[in-house]
């Protein structure tokens, strides 16, 4: 499997049956992607493409190859690279919320703005009794490569961006 083959999402890669680790923390959960550099002076125009996986716990870029290649002797392609994904997790998330008084567009915008950065999907929708200024009970569903920790900050901050007060955020 070439390195364009590789699908840049959280995934375990290994060189021939060999996990790529990263140096300095030791974890072995990257991104992989394909990185082109100059390799000549400015100007010239040579292009070289490389191939990069970031750790997904320490941010440092690890630089590898593909050492696939073909076995004359056998005649047969040795395949030296793997990718692993990550399983994609599957939550259930039920939160309320409070905005100022009448003001439905910006509970919209929050509900847009999370379809945008977490691809949620709204299963239930309703008006919150009691209070002041407008409040509703969501529940979504949400599939993703990310912790709990992860979508809970993501949702939080979307909400403080829009000056939204949460009731309370279950996450299963």
């Amino acid at each position: 499997m070439s390195i364009s083959n590789l699908m840049q999402k959280k995934s375990r890669i290994t060189i021939f049956d060999e996990p790529v680790i990263c140096r300095f923390c030791s974890h072995d959960v990257f991104i992989p992607y394909e990185v082109n550099v100059n390799v000549e002076q400015p100007g010239i125009g040579v292009r070289h493409t490389r191939d990069i996986a970031i750790c997904q716990y320490c941010g440092e870029g690890k630089f590898f190859g593909d050492p696939s290649y073909y076995d004359a002797e056998k005649d047969n392609f040795i395949w030296a690279l793997n990718q692993h994904l990550l399983s994609v997790r599957k939550y259930k998330i039920k939160f309320s919320l409070y905005v100022g008084k009448r003001n439905n567009d910006k509970i919209t915008s929050f509900i847009d703005k999370l379809i945008q950065d977490l691809r949620i999907e709204v299963e239930n929708m309703s008006d919150l009794k009691g209070g002041v200024g407008v409040g509703v009970v969501l529940q979504i569903k949400l599939s993703s490569l990310n912790d709990i920790q992860t979508i809970r900050s993501i949702i939080i901050d979307s909400a403080k961006q829009m000056n939204i007060t949460f009731k309370d955020l279950t996450i299963k």
